[in-house]
């Protein structure tokens, strides 16, 4: 065995930019009460993983739409890792806006989609998915608590406001080449959008690009989704034109 082999290194620096970040700047750590809930007319559901003898103990509060199932806002408190802090906080911003049905189905793949800085790179080191695994498992505890509540057959878009789709395009974007340019559509996909249709088992496909439109197919539950052609195109479109180039048109193909 080598030395290089026993010489392991520091968790912190295997973290994506975006995982320290939210480490470093936690926005949702709190807890609400039943009289908050009742205050606003929601349904509060809480419910905890772990324990602090174990070392990671994780607890979720929402504030449940009780006429949607729309996970209104969700606060938590935890005490272990630090790492724990950060997938609480992603998880967070995953589920707000989105129904208690789709929090239930997050899963490790989308926690990593949406924290990775690079689409090669993970967002964390394989030795952190037994934290992952324990924010999860609160995630669907913290569901059943709703099943009574009736929820939409159709979803909601991404869980993003207009107002925080910001941008004026990729510099230098009409230089490129097209296979550099669908090239980055696709990077900006997997950021801004694929973690949010895959809550609902779907999926997008760039098809092509040409003459300033471009062309993508829906997959999965996508395909027969009411909203592919409202909402959560209207999404893409705002996303692509802010990201890539205010020029750009969204086609679907149904």
């Amino acid at each position: 065995m080598k030395i290089k082999d026993l010489i392991l290194p520091f968790a912190w620096t295997e973290y994506s930019q975006k995982l320290k970040h939210h480490i470093d700047n936690p926005r949702s750590m709190g807890y609400f009460s039943n009289e908050d809930a009742q205050a606003c007319g929601l349904r509060l559901a809480q419910a905890s993983s772990g324990d602090i003898p174990s070392g990671n103990s994780v607890q979720f509060f929402w504030m449940v739409d009780p006429t949607d199932g729309i996970i209104v806002d969700t606060k938590y408190q935890l005490f272990g890792e630090a790492i724990l802090v950060g997938l609480a906080e992603a998880i967070s911003i995953l589920i707000v806006g989105k129904n208690y049905d789709q929090a239930a189905r997050l899963d490790v793949a989308v926690m990593d989609q949406f924290l990775r800085d690079h689409n090669e790179t993970p967002a964390f080191p394989s030795d952190s998915l037994s934290h992952c695994a324990l924010i999860l498992e609160t995630i669907k505890k913290c569901s059943t608590h709703c099943l009574d509540i009736p929820i939409s057959i159709s979803y909601s878009a991404p869980p993003v406001t207009d107002g925080s789709i910001q941008g004026e395009g990729f510099a230098g974007f009409k230089e490129l080449k097209l296979a550099e340019k669908i090239d980055l559509i696709n990077q900006v996909l997997d950021q801004d959008v694929r973690p949010y249709v895959e809550m609902d088992a779907g999926g997008v496909e760039v098809i092509g690009l040409q003459n300033n439109q471009v062309t993508i197919a829906y997959q999965g539950n996508c395909t027969s989704c009411f909203s592919a052609t409202g909402a959560t195109l209207s999404y893409i479109q705002k996303v692509i034109k802010a990201k890539v180039d205010p020029e750009l048109e969204v086609i679907p193909t149904l």
